[in-house]
C-alpha cells in the first residue's frame, strides 16, 4: 500500500505574530498554558521533595543563601530555594518538560530534534526570596554545547510581579554578542555573574499570572528581583537544545547531569548521551 507521509501535527505552534515577536525581542509569553491544577502538581511533588516524602538526591536540593549561611531561620519550603533536574527523577515533571504546550513552539524556533538540558523548580519565600543579577544563559551553556542558541522555558506558579520579584527581560539583547560577566557577592549570587554593561533601565518587567509560560532565547538578558511581598513567586524553569548540536569539550559526551530525550530524533555525532526514562534515586538519598 502506498500512502502519502504527513507531518506530526501541533496544536501549539508559533503564529505569523509570535515569530514576528520573538524575532524581534527575543522572548515570548504566553497566557493560561497551565491549569491552576496542572501546576499544583507540580507544586505538591516539589513540597514532598522537601518533606522527605519523596526520594530525591540531596546535591539537587538547596536552601535559601540566607538560611543556608545561618543569617536567618526557616524551615520547609520557607527555607528553599530550588531543586534542580526535578524531571530526571520525577515523571511528574518530566511529563511536564515533554508537555507539547512547552515544547510546540520550540520546533518552530529550533526545529523538531530537542533535548532537555536543565530544569528546575524555584521557590521565591516572601520577604526573603532573593533574585538574580542581569545575565545570558549562554553564557554558561557556551562550554558545554556548541549551538546557536538554546531556549528557556519558564512557567509561572505563582503570580509574578514586580512586588513578588518577577522577571526583566531587556528587548532586542538577543540580537547582541554574549557580554563578559562579572562576579558578585553573596553565596546565592555566585550561582550567576553579573552582566557587563546590562542597565535596568533599559529592562520590561514581564508580569504574569499563574499558568503562563515566558520562552526566552540564550542571549536574551534578563534577571528577576529579590521578593519584597508576603507571597511566595514559584515558578518552573525548563531549558532546551537542538539535538543538532555538538559536544564544546571535543570529548564526545558530558559527565554530569543527564541529557533527557524531549521528542524528535537523536544523532549518535552529536549530543546524544540521553535518558529516555526517570533515573533511579542514587542510594542513601
Amino acid at each position: 500500500m502506498n500512502t502519502p507521509s504527513t507531518p506530526e501535527e501541533r496544536h501549539f505552534r508559533l503564529g505569523a505574530e509570535e515569530l514576528s515577536f520573538w524575532r524581534e525581542n527575543g522572548y515570548l509569553v504566553r497566557l493560561d498554558v497551565f491549569t491552576t491544577e496542572e501546576n499544583d502538581t507540580l507544586r505538591q511533588v516539589a513540597e514532598d521533595i522537601v518533606d522527605g516524602k519523596r526520594p530525591f538526591p540531596s546535591a539537587h536540593i538547596d536552601q535559601n543563601a540566607l538560611v543556608r549561611d545561618g543569617k536567618i531561620e526557616e524551615q520547609g519550603i520557607y527555607a528553599m530555594h530550588k531543586i534542580h533536574h526535578p524531571s530526571c527523577f520525577c515523571p511528574e515533571f518530566l511529563a511536564r518538560v515533554r508537555d507539547p504546550r512547552l515544547t510546540d513552539p520550540i520546533v518552530d524556533l529550533m526545529g523538531p530534534d530537542i533535548l532537555g538540558i536543565n530544569n528546575l523548580f524555584i521557590w521565591k519565600a516572601p520577604k526573603i526570596g532573593l533574585g538574580f543579577p542581569w545575565h545570558q544563559d549562554k553564557f554558561y551553556f557556551r562550554n558545554r554545547f556548541n549551538t546557536e542558541t538554546t531556549i528557556g522555558t519558564w512557567t509561572a506558579i505563582d503570580p509574578a510581579d514586580r512586588e513578588n520579584g518577577c522577571l526583566y527581560v531587556i528587548p532586542g539583547s538577543h540580537k547582541h554578542d554574549i557580554h563578559e560577566h562579572d562576579d558578585l557577592e553573596g553565596s546565592q549570587q555566585r550561582e550567576f555573574k553579573l552582566a557587563r554593561g546590562a542597565r535596568d533601565e533599559d529592562g520590561v518587567a514581564v508580569e504574569v499570572p499563574p499558568g503562563a509560560v515566558v520562552w526566552f532565547h540564550s542571549h536574551l538578558l534578563h534577571k528577576s528581583t529579590d521578593n519584597h511581598s508576603l507571597r511566595f513567586r514559584r515558578s518552573y524553569v525548563s531549558h532546551y537544545l537542538s539535538a543538532q548540536a555538538e559536544w564544546a569539550n571535543h570529548n564526545g559526551s558530558y559527565r554530569g547531569q543527564p541529557i533527557m530525550w524531549i521528542r524528535g530524533k537523536t544523532y549518535p555525532n552529536k549530543v546524544h548521551e540521553v535518558e529516555r526514562d526517570v533515573l533511579p534515586v542514587p542510594e542513601g538519598q
